[in-house]
């Protein structure tokens, strides 16, 4: 089963069962992070084709492929940059097997250079023909080869000690230009590769004075080949691909599947070094690790800082493996930024560690310190390779003493991967408790330290009340509760309760409650003081505890007062002045009362606040400018409940008419009538309201006298107003009957919702229409 431990997300098991109440105090030293986010130097060239590692003179060697005209050297950390001139467009690049050497492929010279790595000067230069665009140098064998051609054609090409240049060393044909690779130390393995449309194909061959002996050729399953390696010991081909990323190993004597290595190959670029281990990315590309070829795991993951991610042929190996290089491009293929990793083939490790949950003073306990890395366990070990010392620290030895034989426990699945040591002691009756936990690390494993505070306190019990809801004044009632504990209880401590009320907002003792065996109790009272009568119960802990506090509210009863609200009239003009009177009837200890008022569209504010006069009244006046809704409100007090009450007043608007141009008066009986005559064709009604609402609306009626009795002849019925607050209403005087008698009057309604006013009716106006004119 594969497994990647201690990466972005580490096994759940692990932490669910390693970090049971642990608070990590302090990490000090490898293991205090998942992956390593090494710094890059940007290299000084466009783009990257390839690089060589010559650690014997101190170099690297970096190409850029085309639109270059040299080969970048740097010191082994990147830096001292200089150049090698006149190596236009150089792609491929490999060392001799004596290390003399450095060979680079110049595709767009047709020829292969020889480059003296003592001096960095150019030795020679071999043509390979016109047209074949020589790239990927391999040596194996003791021979010089190269890929070579074009799209839709290619073959692989070879250099003699001579310096003579042999084409078409392979009998069979390729596609394109293919890509060799051979083992990171000289043999005579050599493997050849080249995208094919959805796969790839690849040949291994065994390389022998100067020929190519055909071992097996083969598609594989890689639609975007871009690099591929040798393992150390030639038996097997790491293949990278990003569209098909997979962890299998091809033997080379036939190219079978033959096992898995121990994670997949991913990406870009994959390289293997002398001692086997891989270099690769199972990941997204904006990463790159080293792992062993078989196994689980991985010894370290490298990221590289956005957007650059991992560039084809971008991993290259120390001949000692004390060093990785990865080089990492953007997505158009610029710039180039190195990579150096230290230490490449070490795994880090984090110390885990679990203790008894909720530990209280003087109770047996176990601490356990456990390990987790990205680097499985190999065959036949059953513990992680290395020394483990555990420093207990507490009151009674704040320096720390060493646990002499802490117990070990062999490493076993889903958890404990890597082994554990456990201690078994006693917490101090005061005072914290920690583990220092020293790893001197071992094999392929770094050091780790650790410190761990394992929590020692008293236990919390629990407290549950039950008691009514509501209660009467000056009944008796219980309150009854359970203590809970988390293990079996030592029977200590006492049980006291605080009862506060209205009377008493700050609680008084009413003493403490015995409590049962079974840690049950009751609190049992007769309240004098009605509302919220809560009841606090406290559980002091005694010796072995912590105290614990709960609370129970009790509603009890209050009287309803007499309480009303009174205006001296209902209605009123506008500006007139309203008295409001509240009376209060009888109470307990509180003559509080407060009146309010709320005109149509406001907000409520506050007319008058104090105690009552000896009658009982509270009286304030008030200025009304609209509907008006007047409140009284009584506090309440230990006996007797909180009451409001209300009363409206409504503000009846003032209304002003008149009849346009009657030409005289007369009086009909005791009445006074206005003369129209039936040549000033029109009669003119206007009606006027303050105050007024814009959404209100008037209306107009018109009776006839006859018969003795008044009858509505016509009528307007809720028309608006103008913007003014006049209404004009005009009738043709030839509608009347000459001489009767007639009267017209208006009423103004208020809008039915949100009405600020009353409505209101003017009185009214008495005319008579004779015939003719006034001449």
């Amino acid at each position: 089963m594969k497994s990647a431990r201690f990466s972005p997300s580490i096994a759940a098991s692990v932490v669910g069962a390693l970090l049971l109440g642990m608070t990590a105090a302090a990490v000090v030293g490898p293991g205090a992070v998942d992956s390593y986010a090494a710094s890059g130097t940007a290299l000084p060239i466009a783009h990257f084709a390839h690089l060589v590692v010559d650690a014997p003179h101190g170099h690297l060697y970096i190409s850029g492929g085309a639109g270059t005209d040299g080969i970048l050297v740097t010191d082994l950390d990147g830096g001292n940059a200089t150049t090698i001139s006149g190596e236009q467009g150089a792609t491929g690049l490999a060392l001799s097997a004596d290390g003399t050497t450095l060979y680079a492929a110049l595709p767009y010279e047709d020829a292969i250079a020889a480059i003296s790595t003592a001096d960095l000067t150019e030795s020679a230069r071999y043509g390979t023909g016109a047209g074949t665009h020589p790239d990927s140098p391999a040596v194996a064998g003791g021979t010089l080869w190269f890929g070579y051609g074009t799209a839709g054609a290619g073959g692989i090409g070879s250099v003699d000690g001579a310096g003579t240049v042999t084409l078409r060393q392979d009998s069979g044909s390729w596609a394109g230009p293919p890509t060799l690779a051979t083992t990171p130390t000289p043999s005579g393995v050599l493997a050849a590769a080249t995208q094919t449309g959805d796969t790839s194909a690849f040949v291994t061959y065994q390389a022998q004075g100067g020929a190519l002996t055909r071992q097996a050729a083969k598609a594989l399953p890689v639609p975007d080949l871009s690099d591929f390696a040798v393992t150390a010991d030639g038996q097997h081909l790491a293949v990278s691909s990003w569209a098909n990323p997979s962890d299998v190993r091809y033997r080379t004597s036939d190219l079978s599947v033959d096992g898995r290595f121990a994670m997949p190959v991913a990406a870009k670029a994959v390289a293997v070094a002398p001692d086997g281990t891989l270099a690769g990315c199972a990941c997204n590309g904006y990463e790159f690790e080293a792992f062993p070829e078989t196994g689980e795991g991985f010894y370290r993951e490298y990221g590289f800082d956005y957007p650059l991610r991992l560039a084809a042929h971008g991993l290259a190996w120390a001949p000692d493996e004390s060093r990785l290089y990865g080089v990492a491009v953007d997505a158009s293929g610029g710039t180039p930024t190195l990579t150096v990793v230290r230490t490449p083939e070490t795994a880090p490790v984090r110390l885990l560690g679990s203790a008894t949950d909720q530990l209280a003073p003087g109770e047996t306990y176990a601490f356990r310190a456990g390990f987790d890395a990205p680097l499985s366990l190999g065959a036949g070990e059953s513990m992680i390779p290395g020394t483990v010392r555990i420093t207990r620290y507490d009151d009674t030895d704040p320096d720390g003493v060493l646990v002499p034989d802490p117990t070990a426990t062999p490493a076993r699945s889903p958890v404990d991967f890597f082994g554990s040591y456990q201690v078994v002691d006693t917490a101090p009756l005061t005072g914290p408790l920690s583990f220092r936990v020293d790893y001197s690390g071992g094999g392929h494993y770094g050091p780790a330290v650790r410190t761990f505070d394992v929590p020692v306190a008293k236990y919390a019990p629990t407290i549950a009340l039950t008691g009514p809801d509501t209660g009467g004044r000056a009944a008796p009632l219980t309150v009854t509760g359970r203590l809970g504990w988390p293990h079996a209880h030592v029977r200590t401590g006492a049980v006291h309760v605080v009862k506060s009320d209205l009377a008493h907002p700050r609680g008084y003792s009413v003493g403490a409650v015995p409590v049962a065996a079974d840690g049950t109790f009751a609190v049992h009272d007769t309240p004098q003081t009605g509302g919220a009568n809560t009841y606090s119960v406290t559980y002091d802990g005694g010796t072995s505890y912590l105290p614990v506090t709960a609370s129970q509210t009790v509603q009890v009863s209050r009287a309803t007062p007499g309480l009303s609200v009174t205006t001296d009239a209902k209605s009123y003009r506008s500006g007139a002045t309203v008295k409001i009177t509240a009376h209060l009837g009888t109470t307990y200890n509180s003559r509080l009362v407060t009146l309010y008022a709320q005109p149509a569209g406001k907000s409520r504010t506050v007319l008058k606040s104090g105690k009552v006069d000896a009658h009982g009244n509270l009286v304030a006046s008030y200025k009304i400018t609209r509907n008006t809704v007047f409140s009284a409100a009584f506090a309440g007090d230990y006996r007797y409940a909180p009451r409001t009450v209300t009363t409206g007043a409504t503000l009846t608007p003032t209304v002003r008419t008149q009849l346009q141009y009657p030409l005289r008066t007369t009086r009909i009986g005791s009445t006074t009538y206005q003369v129209f005559y039936k040549s000033e064709v029109n009669l003119g009604f206007n009606l006027q309201v303050t105050p007024r609402q814009a959404a209100g609306c008037t209306s107009v009626y018109v009776e006839r006298y006859s018969s003795g009795a008044w009858h509505q002849v016509t009528s307007q019925k809720c028309v608006p107003l103008y913007s003014d607050g006049w209404y004009g209403y005009v009738r043709a005087l030839k509608l009347f009957t000459s001489n009767d008698r007639y009267r017209v009057r208006g009423l103004y309604t208020p809008p039915a919702k949100g009405a600020q006013t009353g409505s209101v009716r003017s009185g009214w106006t008495y005319f008579t229409v004779r015939p003719g004119s006034l001449e």
